[in-house]
């Protein structure tokens, strides 16, 4: 059975060549229905730190004996010096392996009856397939960034409120993860989405971020408390710039209640007392 990769892996050629061994070491395998390549590769925007993010779509009545067997798949790839299971993102089934050419490839097991669900909105290129397995039922190219704007504007002015909370009563290190994921989780998606581009996270952020990036970089303070409010006091600046205009587009009504409330704490920073 023939394979395709991926065009950008052509400047690529690590990759290439791990790709092309696990394309051929998995074609003869009867268990499986077909393998894609999510993320990046997928996307057409990797580089040399990018790692290969496989799909395996197994049938559904060989699924544990599969998994009693990867280690053949794994070997075909080269040398592993580390292998270890994804418990720690939710996946225990997936194993992420470091090659010792320092190509890392993700292997994610997935069940033919579980593919669509397991890879919604995720970008794939199908690298082979068996009787149309993954056609019928993986996503097309990506489109615009999905993000919710109202669930964002409902939240985000009571995070900014628990945040200043942290900052006053000298919990430094809870506020640097909250003004963390307030930038992972609101900023970075709304920057994409006035982008037109998906959401990826942190990925290439800082291209995204054009005018706004030095106003993103003091979003991320040391730890002392007078850059930490800076920092919120500018992601709040960021919100405002990147939302507003988005809520705006959608007819979607802004939080005027909760903005008017914390505002003026935020405004006064670590000056702030209870009223």
């Amino acid at each position: 059975m023939n394979y395709r990769v991926p065009q950008v892996t052509e400047g690529l050629p690590l990759h290439r060549a791990k790709l092309d061994a696990l394309c051929h070491a998995s074609v003869d395998d009867p268990h499986l229905a077909g393998m894609a390549i999510a993320g990046s590769f997928a996307t057409g925007e990797a580089d040399v730190y990018s790692d290969l993010d496989l799909k395996l779509t197994i049938r559904d009545e060989d699924y544990d004996s599969w998994l009693e067997n990867r280690s053949a798949l794994v070997a075909a790839g080269g040398r592993a010096v580390a292998a270890f299971s994804a418990e720690h993102v939710g996946l225990p089934d997936m194993l992420i392996v470091l090659y010792d050419d320092l190509v890392h490839v993700d292997f994610q097991p997935i069940r033919v009856s579980e593919l669509a669900a397991t890879v919604e909105d995720v970008p794939c290129f199908i690298l082979w397939e068996r009787d149309g397995a993954l056609s019928n039922q993986l996503p097309g190219a990506p489109g615009p960034a999905r993000t919710d704007l109202e669930w964002m504007e409902a939240r985000m002015w009571t995070w900014a409120w628990y945040t200043h909370t942290k900052i006053l009563r000298g919990e430094l290190y809870e506020a640097l993860d909250a003004l963390q994921y307030m930038r992972g989780e609101v900023l970075f998606p709304l920057l994409a989405m006035r982008s037109g581009v998906r959401s990826s996270g942190l990925r290439r952020v800082e291209s995204l971020a054009g005018e706004l990036g030095p106003s993103f970089a003091v979003t991320v303070p040391t730890y002392n408390r007078a850059e930490m409010m800076r920092a919120l006091e500018r992601v709040m600046e960021l919100y405002v710039a990147l939302a507003d205009p988005l809520l705006a587009a959608a007819g979607l009504e802004r939080a005027e209640a909760a903005r008017h409330t914390v505002l003026p704490a935020l405004e006064a920073g670590l000056a702030w007392t209870p009223p």
